[in-house]
């Protein structure tokens, strides 16, 4: 999968993405990057517009498009000369005590991956190294000189593809997560996919991060989806079956079983059982105002929070059952009060209580079983 479909396919996501946040008001652009700072940062709530009246939003997807994308030509020298900055830097770091190790990148020996480090780590790293002043002259110019063109390396293959998160982040859009996180998160996976990819697999770096940015992205949607966690591919088939709906009544078509099967490919008894689970859940503290002065528990039914009849009632059974125990022998009250925390609120082994009575195992077993049996009788 080649990086052209995605930029030449359509040349008005930018302005369409650029419409919809202009619309979402300024929540879209509490979260909004500037479009001259690092990957990752975010300006604080309230932000004026920027000079031309734009949002920030809106001046950050300008920026991006300005940007020159690579060549294919381009896009493996970069990828090739950045892979062997880092194992410069890497051979450095090494000779002056730095562990492999502390350069890797968080669960790389889990996976099985080989070759991946972290550049975070990497480029602090080295300023620490610098810092302290401990270098020879030779070392620290040829320090300072590699992690300057690894860093410029790097912020050139990221910007270059930063149009490609914007377009696969569009492909994901959902009500539940804004905009601008799915793009955080595919910067994310697009940064996973530099400190990974290997130029001498072969592969166009364009085709080997789209998976990152969109496992990313997925993640994203995934943590920030209902309490109640789903299966990853139940939440991908209901996210496919929501898609197929709103395409099925553009079309002018009733959203039926049959329709949704056919435009999702799925059996019509998946559908089925699908769409009967239950909706996403809510809290009772969300407001159910703009002045957020009430609450969703202000309007709740009294009865589902204080059922008076089930707390009577438990209440009463509470009380019979102590007044059954107390009229037990006293050595089978005792065995039950231990089995079952009567007292102490602590459940106790048969061995345990053998030992607290002076009995056998198996004779605590039997008081145990006897006391069930008069229990029955008593409550019949």
């Amino acid at each position: 999968m080649s990086r052209e479909p995605f930029y030449s396919r359509d040349e008005d996501w930018l302005k369409d993405t650029d419409e919809t946040l202009s619309g979402s008001g300024a929540d879209a652009c509490d979260h909004t990057p500037e479009p001259g700072t690092d990957i990752g940062e975010i300006p604080t709530a309230g932000e004026p517009l920027t000079e031309s009246g734009s949002t920030p939003m809106q001046s950050y997807l300008k920026h991006l498009y300005r940007l020159d994308l690579l060549t294919p030509e381009e896009e493996h020298s970069t990828t090739c000369l950045l892979r062997d900055l880092e194992d410069r830097l890497i051979a450095l770091l090494q000779h002056y005590g730095k562990q492999t190790v502390q350069l890797r990148s968080e669960g790389v020996e889990q996976r099985g991956s080989t070759g991946a480090y972290d550049h975070g780590l990497i480029i602090s790293h080295a300023q620490e190294l610098l810092a302290q002043g401990d270098l020879l002259p030779r070392d620290r110019s040829r320090l300072t000189s590699l992690l300057q063109r690894f860093q410029k390396q790097r912020k050139k293959l990221i910007q270059c593809n930063l149009r490609l998160v914007i377009a696969i982040a569009k492909r994901f859009r959902n009500p539940a997560v804004p905009f601008i996180d799915l793009i955080q998160e595919g910067n994310v996976g697009l940064m996973k996919a530099i400190e990974r990819f290997k130029p001498q697999m072969g592969y166009r770096f364009s085709t080997y991060a789209y998976w990152w940015i969109q496992q990313e992205i997925q993640l994203a949607l995934r943590r920030n989806e209902d309490l109640v966690r789903q299966p990853a591919n139940v939440q991908d088939d209901l996210r496919a079956i929501y898609r197929a709906i709103g395409e099925v009544r553009a079309q002018g078509l009733p959203a039926s079983d049959e329709n949704l099967a056919g435009h999702t490919g799925l059996d019509l008894e998946r559908i089925q059982s699908l769409l009967k689970l239950p909706g996403p859940t809510g809290s009772l503290d969300d407001p159910v105002a703009d002045d957020q002065s009430s609450t969703r528990l202000d309007y709740a039914p009294a009865d589902e929070l204080y059922n008076t009849d089930e707390l009577v009632t438990n209440q009463e059974l509470a009380e019979r059952l102590r007044e059954a125990v107390e009229r037990l022998p006293a050595r089978q009250r005792t065995v039950l009060n231990l089995r079952y925390g009567l007292v102490s609120d602590k459940d106790c082994s048969f061995r345990v209580i053998g030992e607290q009575l002076g009995l056998s195992q198996e004779r605590a077993r039997q008081l145990h079983s006897d006391a069930l049996r008069q229990l029955k009788r008593q409550w019949r």
